[in-house]
């Protein structure tokens, strides 16, 4: 089997493509990650990235993951096309079999993950670790403390709201103990009013 097989058949957890083509399966260490979907890459994906960059003085990688808690497996049809697209960007491309990431952290740890507001805000939200619940801690911290574990920390990204105020990592509450595991870009290290979904309607 190829390295895409590999990653289908759950025979490794990711496989990484270079903009010049080449797949591994040998994972960065400690790396700066921004998982999407990519379906379109936009300059906010750009933007993030050069932003947290600049901020954590790392290289950045996107990374998408074959599985989501919320949508069916991606077809490979669909993947293939999506590493074409991210390579056409010269970015390098990390693609797991990951959904959460409590997964991600595993395969990634001392990773620095670059989110959006509302992946954060779903990153502290109970419904998405159903398979989390045990002993006196919570769903969502049983899950932020497997990724404490595994030393990786968020950079979060604002975005304005339908109200059309700029929402930040400063407007939700954290839990103390895991303060120190989120940083946020603030408005003027990145803004960009722009999101894959938008971009797909409208050509639509």
């Amino acid at each position: 089997m190829n390295s895409i097989d590999r990653l289908y058949a759950e025979a490794i957890p990711a496989i990484v493509s270079l903009p010049t083509g080449e797949i591994s399966e040998t994972t960065p260490k400690s790396p700066l990650i921004l998982a999407g979907s990519f379906n379109p890459v936009h300059d906010g994906h750009r933007e993030m990235l050069a932003a947290a960059s600049s901020k954590t003085g790392k290289s950045g990688y996107f990374e998408m993951s074959i599985r989501n808690v919320d949508k069916p497996l991606l077809p490979r049809e669909q993947l293939s096309s999506r590493i074409a697209a991210v390579a056409s960007e010269g970015i390098p491309l990390l693609v797991t079999n990951a959904p959460r990431f409590t997964e991600k952290s595993s395969i990634f740890p001392d990773a620095d993950f670059l989110i959006g507001f509302d992946t954060f805000v779903r990153l502290l939200d109970s419904k998405y670790y159903p398979d989390h619940v045990a002993g006196t801690a919570t769903a969502v911290e049983n899950s932020l403390n497997l990724i404490q574990e595994n030393g990786c920390r968020f950079i979060v990204a604002g975005r304005t709201g339908s109200d059309g105020i700029f929402h930040d990592i400063n407007g939700i509450e954290i839990p103390s103990r895991y303060r120190k595991m989120f940083t946020g870009l603030t408005e003027t290290e990145f803004r960009v009013d722009i999101s894959s979904t938008e971009l797909r309607d409208s050509s639509g």
